[in-house]
């Protein structure tokens, strides 16, 4: 069975720190916890770092590393057997500006994660990477549901992170919502400074309306 395989079962909202939502009584569809995981060796530039040929962990419920790791090979990983599949894909890399706050060099990776068995799940996951004294680690995960086509966005000009994710409540490809969260760069974090609700394409094709909620 494929390592990611028991993801797909999770609520994203159980993780991390208490995230700011524009409803009551159900759990977030996105997750921004602090993760820890070290690279072994020393690097001397974070733009010399071959991320797209590189292993990345799995984070469990407290932001601890699994021992089990995927390995990229040209920015693919792929896992497929008789009803079970899923594959990840980092997307894109962004190098971010050093602030007064800053503890070293970041990079903020953005990937695609798909699993299929039983049922369908996507999802985008953006991983903060810090290169400090030569060491490298990732010190953030944020974490969102992707099945009604939300998309994320960055602004390399201010660093800030805009993420669509589906909002709970709906079920498979009929999601008429989605949840825009925003986050800063602070300088040692992405910091969620955000967030507002827009219809999803399926909300839009069938004429659905927002509810009223205080973020609207």
């Amino acid at each position: 069975m494929g390592q990611y395989a028991v993801i797909f079962a999770m609520l994203v909202g159980a993780f991390g720190q208490t995230l700011q939502v524009p409803y009551e009584d159900i759990e977030a569809s996105f997750t921004n916890k602090r993760v820890s995981h070290s690279y072994s060796g020393s690097f001397t530039s974070i733009r010399k770092i071959d991320f797209r040929n590189l292993s990345f962990p799995t984070f469990d419920d407290n932001g601890n590393a699994d021992q089990i790791e995927t390995r990229l090979i040209n920015g693919h990983y792929g896992y497929s057997e008789p009803g079970d599949y899923e594959s990840l894909d980092l997307d894109s890399i962004h190098y971010l500006s050093r602030l007064k706050t800053s503890h070293g060099d970041s990079a903020l990776l953005l990937f695609s994660l798909n699993v299929a068995g039983g049922s369908s799940n996507q999802w985008g996951i953006a991983d903060l990477f810090v290169l400090s004294g030569k060491h490298l680690q990732i010190s953030q995960e944020i974490k969102w549901e992707t099945h009604a086509g939300g998309r994320e966005s960055f602004d390399s000009a201010t660093n800030t992170l805009v993420i669509r994710s589906d909002r709970p409540g709906g079920g498979g490809c009929c999601i008429p919502e989605l949840d825009v969260v925003t986050f800063k760069w602070d300088g040692s974090r992405f910091v969620q400074t955000g967030i507002r609700t827009e219809l999803s394409e399926y909300g839009k094709r069938e004429r659905k309306t927002l509810p009223t909620t205080p973020n609207q």
